[in-house]
């Protein structure tokens, strides 16, 4: 195997363990709602705002979230929601069967 491929498998393995966090997947649940702020979030999964924050910014590190200020707040939203909500839902389906 090249480097190029071992590489690219380690990529992918750090975008895949973004969706190995319980609580990842409860925010990103919550943000299926579309473009939410951090506050909102942390309302939502009971969560502290800096534990939010903290994965928020770990998901827009691996390229999964967006944000821009809005004021003194910051806003999140799914980069790539089609991807995002078909992982979900295909996991929801797996645990129903």
């Amino acid at each position: 195997m090249n480097m190029e491929m071992i590489d690219l498998a380690e990529t992918q393995a750090e975008l895949f363990g973004v969706f190995a966090n319980a609580t990842r997947i409860r925010i990103l649940r919550t943000m299926a709602q579309g473009e939410l702020s951090v506050g909102k979030i942390a309302e939502e999964v009971d969560l502290s705002v800096q534990n939010t924050s903290h994965h928020l910014r770990f998901m827009k590190d691996k390229g999964i979230l967006k944000s821009r200020r809005v004021g003194q707040r910051i806003r999140y939203w799914i980069a790539c929601p089609d991807l995002v909500n078909g992982l979900l839902s295909r996991a929801s389906r797996e645990q129903t069967s």
